[in-house]
């Protein structure tokens, strides 16, 4: 089975500068264990070397290792004594370990190779006439793929091993049904399927329980042959299965919630393939995506539908529409694939941007999940955009994370950052494809794992204020896919907490789908025999893996980030996190260095404090502009609301009278926290024939003041300050302040400032400031708000704003007894009702664009577009 989700190590020793006449370093004791502890895998690799030379040598190991996994430790063993590693700051770790080597003394260096994500360099200088022994630990949580989660070590020691011995121990929360060990995993072959899975003869199975299992693997030196063991060492498993709300692992404050039910109802599938046929494609690589593509369309089923979108300077569509599947339809794709040829240059930004046009016109009412896979072998070279932020950015206004997008970047020339940013702003994994004989096994391998939708927007809830929100991993998911594994953590408020209530909330093929945790029975029993586990503390399991996913998803948000800044604060907080939790990640080292006296101490340093953001002492940055052209929606000037809805030319637009004083409900989702009110303000002062005079009832309000809640942190903003955990500050020109998880950043005039979380949720506020003699003749400053980005938001967001961002509203133009043009708009989606309403084509101006908008105009504040009536939206 072909898997880049699981576990690789290779040890192979390269000798620098050794005279022919000594004997090279070399590997007499290899021993390798890991522990499997409710998916989270510890694996320790200690490797024993001896240097019978008279001066120091160094030897430098190649570990391979997944993207998933993280080196979590490192030491060195001579002459019994234990130098342990200790994990720096990239740059400060290397110019140690320099240091150490200029000395002569015996150092090692552990860091990832810029550029190369699944290979870290480990360094080890022997010194004369000694052994040292090599431990490496490494950590990773092992994710569930086509149905089972599998763990691989590479192993190449590049000749036999006297002491060779790997174990691996399994400890899980329900039964292990499936259990397979097949045997080692040639290096030639280790990209292709295993056409048949046999067992591994030589690998010892024990199961001490129903959840547990060891095996064993202690081949002897005939077993290893003459060239030594080289390959990969496999065990794949999966464990029970039941329709219900998961496995939750609460240990001493924190947790750790693993969602996989037995849905058996399939959600029909939009799948749209985009298809690089550049010139660069050409010979073995358009075969094989051929050859792939017949594999993948085979693999189509009934009530699915499909299309195929090729590009090179243009992008060209099969079809019109999306095409049911159908044997005759699938035979006919089958003979437009064959006869696909390759020529020109590379238009990645319209192949995508006509892809989503596509998917958008053949959108239908019922449960469907539309998936585009695209796959190139290049970089942008040629169209309207060739810059790849400008690319990001326009598949970010016609997408807005609607639709999931995987992409594939097929052999080494391919524009991997691009690709990745493309699908982590847009729900979808980016998977590297190599150019090798099996390049089209590759590709079909991967469409296997996304091939079967099961549900839809997949929200978890942790209700009550037991579990802290803002140390939440992700917990809204755009698919579950057959055969994979949903995973959360978090923090507890109260660290005794045993339990915790929670809602799971998605779409199925039958409606909405309600999941549930029996507390009796989906805690994972803790009382089961440890002693199993050598390598963990099972005290401090759930910590570890909660430090871990959300080191990885800071490092997946930063990779899809485009704002420099922003990009910097995430890996600043993954940064942090690396170093408190001793992870060797791209943004550490770790370092280990025998001392010319003393010994280093066996205990960890005591000087590593606490590394969360001191919110006392605000962090000023650089100027930060902001890019609002085109928002979601916005509410300024006395207030217009101005809503762009995907699928219509033009806005539409409403205005809402209040009176001062009152606070109305902009945005609400108890799913991801945030709410935003806004405070009326009034104008009393009109003009007349004298300069400015006061007129009784003729009165325009405005937004003056904006309140943004998210969890426990709150931000107040006026047109003259903003206040936030208990403290208050003017506005300010080009500067950066911390709020929590978010980040408060002001333009460089003072105008504007932007709060950006984490989630890709950026709210934008626009002040408007009048002079002191407009003031005093009853003119009043104001502001207006701007939603940028709204992924992180879920499907139940409501408020006059927040409800439009996953509404349906389709638009039939008509004409009124006069002949003047009209709008029908048919209002559907998360609505509480769907309704129709008429309204009329005007204009509005963008105070932040300084543009004027043409909106289809509903009067009576929003009237039937709005869910209920305005006065719902007051805040009591």
């Amino acid at each position: 089975m072909m898997s880049v989700k699981c576990s690789i190590l290779s040890l192979t020793i390269l000798v620098l500068v050794v005279p022919a006449k000594f004997q090279s370093p070399s590997i007499y004791s290899l021993h390798i264990r890991t522990d499997v502890q409710y998916r989270f895998a510890t694996t320790l690799v200690t490797s024993r070397v001896a240097n019978p030379a008279n001066y120091t040598q160094e030897t430098v190991f190649n570990v391979f290792l997944p993207e998933e996994a993280f080196i979590s430790n490192f030491t060195l063993e001579i002459d019994g004594q234990i130098y342990p590693g200790i994990v720096k700051d990239k740059g400060e770790a290397k110019k140690d370990y320099e240091r150490a080597k200029k000395r002569g003394q015996t150092a090692g260096l552990v860091s990832q190779k810029p550029r190369e994500s699944r290979k870290f360099n480990v360094k080890i200088s022997v010194a004369a006439f000694s052994k040292s022994t090599f431990n490496l630990t490494y950590q990773e949580l092992l994710k569930r793929v086509k149905g089972a989660y599998e763990h691989k070590i590479f192993i190449n020691p590049g000749y036999p091993v006297k002491d060779f011995k790997v174990t691996v121990a399994i400890l899980e929360s329900r039964d292990i049904t499936k259990l397979v060990v097949p045997p080692i995993k040639a290096l030639k072959h280790l990209l292709t399927e295993n056409e048949e899975v046999k067992e591994n003869a030589l690998a010892v199975i024990t199961r001490p329980t129903s959840r547990s299992a060891i095996i064993q693997y202690s081949p002897t030196l005939d077993d290893q042959g003459t060239d030594g063991v080289s390959g990969q060492f496999i065990v794949q498993y999966d464990i029970d299965r039941s329709l219900d709300g998961g496995d939750i692992l609460v240990v001493n404050g924190y947790f750790v919630h693993f969602l996989a039910p037995e849905v058996k109802t399939v959600i029909p599938k939009d799948v749209l393939f985009i298809l690089d046929v550049s010139g660069s494609m050409g010979g073995r690589k358009i075969e094989q995506l051929k050859d792939a593509m017949f594999i993948v369309l085979d693999e189509l089923k009934e009530g699915d539908r499909f299309n195929i979108i090729t590009f090179s300077q243009s992008a060209k569509t099969y079809k019109p529409g999306m095409i049911d599947v159908t044997q005759r339809e699938v035979l006919d794709a089958k003979t437009f694939t064959k006869g696909m040829t390759y020529g020109g240059s590379t238009n990645i930004n319209e192949a995508v941007l006509k892809g989503l046009e596509l998917l958008r016109n053949s959108r239908q009412e019922d449960e469907r999940s539309p998936v585009i896979v695209f796959l190139t072998d290049g970089r942008p070279t040629t169209g309207r955009e060739t810059n790849p932020n400008s690319i990001l950015r326009n598949i970010d206004v016609g997408n807005e994370g609607e639709v999931p997008i995987f992409s594939l970047a097929f052999g080494k020339d391919a524009d991997w950052n691009l690709m990745k940013s493309m699908s982590i702003r847009n729900d979808g994994i980016a998977r590297k494809i190599y150019e090798d004989s099996d390049s089209d096994l590759q590709i079909s391998g991967f469409y296997d794992e996304i091939a079967v939708t099961l549900l839809n927007n997949v929200t978890v809830k942790y209700i009550g204020d037991t579990v802290d929100p803002s140390s939440l991993t992700k917990s809204e998911f755009k698919n579950y896919f057959e055969g994979s594994e949903l995973v959360v953590a978090g923090k507890l408020t109260d660290p005794g907490a045993p339990t915790f209530d929670l809602q799971i909330l998605s779409n199925s093929l039958d409606g909405t789908l309600v999941l549930n945790v029996d507390k009796d029975s989906n805690y994972i029993d803790v009382s089961e025999t440890e002693s199993l586990m050598e390598l963990t503390d099972f005290q401090e399991i759930t910590e570890k893996t909660w430090a871990y996913l959300t080191i990885k998803q800071l490092l997946y948000r930063a990779d899809g980030e485009i704002d420099d800044t922003v990009k910097e604060a995430l890996q600043n907080r993954a940064k942090d996190l690396s170093l408190q939790y001793g992870f060797v990640t791209p943004l550490t080292s770790m370092v280990v260095t025998k001392p010319e006296v003393e010994p280093i101490p066996t205990e960890p340093p005591q000087d590593v404090e606490d590394l969360k953001p001191d919110r006392s002492a605000l962090r000023l940055r650089g100027p930060f502009g902001v890019i609002k052209n085109n928002p979601k929606m916005s509410a300024d000037n006395d207030p217009h609301f101005i809503i762009n809805i995907k699928g219509l030319d033009n806005a539409v637009c409403f205005d809402v009278m209040g009176n001062e004083g009152d606070v109305y409900t902009l945005v609400n989702d108890k799913y991801s926290g945030l709410a935003i009110d806004a405070k009326v303000v009034a104008n009393k002062m009109i003009k007349t024939t004298t300069k400015y005079e006061f007129k009784s009832g003729d009165i325009k309000t405005y937004l003056g003041e904006i309140t943004i809640k998210r969890w426990r942190s709150e931000l107040l903003v006026t047109p003259t300050n903003i206040t936030f955990t208990g403290e208050t500050v003017h506005w300010m020109n080009g500067t950066f302040l911390n709020l929590g998880t978010a980040i408060i950043v002001f333009n460089k005039d003072g105008s504007e400032l932007m709060v950006k979380f984490e989630d890709r949720i950026t709210i934008v506020i626009m002040r408007h400031l009048k002079s002191r003699s407009l003031l005093r003749a009853g003119k009043v400053n104001f502001l207006g708000i701007y939603i940028v980005e709204h992924q992180g938001l879920s499907y139940h967001t409501h408020g006059i704003l927040g409800q439009f961002l996953h509404r349906k509203v389709v638009l039939k133009k008509t004409k009124s007894h006069q002949g003047k043009l009209m709008g029908q708009l048919r209002v559907s989606g998360n609505t509480q009702k769907p309704r129709r309403l008429m309204a009329t084509l005007g204009s509005r101006l963008n105070p932040a664009s300084n543009a004027t908008v043409r909106c289809w105009m509903v009067q009576h504040n929003g009237g039937a577009l709005l869910d209920g009536n305005i006065s719902d939206y007051l805040v009591q």
